[in-house]
């Protein structure tokens, strides 16, 4: 290591109100690998204007979605599946995998704050428009109704996977492909070999 790598940070905006479970496994790996170039978070809202974020002085961001900024790559990065959340008595569990066509009679409960993610065209796309469709304001309120029982929710099974102790059982989603959870951005220059290193070890996570 060359002394220009010492000391340095290296800034991981992460845009919107969500952070993937993988992040810390990623901080975790930095830390005990290279703990001489700190990685420190930004928060961005989903609603800041892109050309603001981009400008915000970090050298990486996560986004949940596939977002176009002059000047950076937007690569995927971590997948996942569809899940459906319902609640724990919900006669929907005695499905190993939930078929399309069971959710269809259901009641659906979506939230405001993820109407822009990618995966929210592909629940629409896998089944239809909802006879009973609800839009809340934002997820934990739709997790909220859902483990009450008022309907069922879908979403990408990280997503879902930790409100599994707050009353609503998960299942995956019959006949669903693999969607993009989360994509990492950077600049179109040349990394420094920090920034090169922390960039191999978040694709190195699954």
């Amino acid at each position: 290591m060359t002394s220009s790598d010492a000391c340095t940070a290296i800034r991981v905006a992460v845009l919107g109100g969500w952070v993937p479970s993988q992040l810390a496994d990623v901080l975790a790996l930095q830390r005990a690998e290279e703990p001489e170039t700190t990685a420190t978070l930004v928060e961005c809202a989903g609603s800041t204007p892109a050309g603001e974020v981009s400008r915000g002085g970090f050298d990486f961001a996560l986004s949940t979605a596939d977002v176009d900024w002059p000047g950076w790559v937007c690569e995927p990065l971590w997948h996942d599946t569809l899940a459906v959340a319902v609640a724990k008595r919900s006669h929907l569990l005695v499905h190993r995998d939930v078929p399309c066509h069971e959710l269809q009679k259901q009641p659906l409960i979506c939230a405001q704050s993820t109407a822009d993610e990618p995966w929210q065209a592909l629940v629409h796309l896998l089944i239809g428009d909802a006879p009973h469709e609800q839009v809340v304001s934002t997820f934990d309120m739709t997790m909220t109704l859902v483990a009450a029982g008022y309907g069922i929710a879908i979403a990408p099974a990280a997503r879902l996977a930790g409100y599994q102790c707050r009353g609503i059982a998960v299942r995956p989603l019959a006949g669903a492909p693999p969607i993009v959870m989360a994509y990492l951005l950077h600049t179109c220059e040349a990394l420094t070999e920090p920034q090169e290193r922390f960039a191999r070890r978040v694709r190195s996570v699954t």
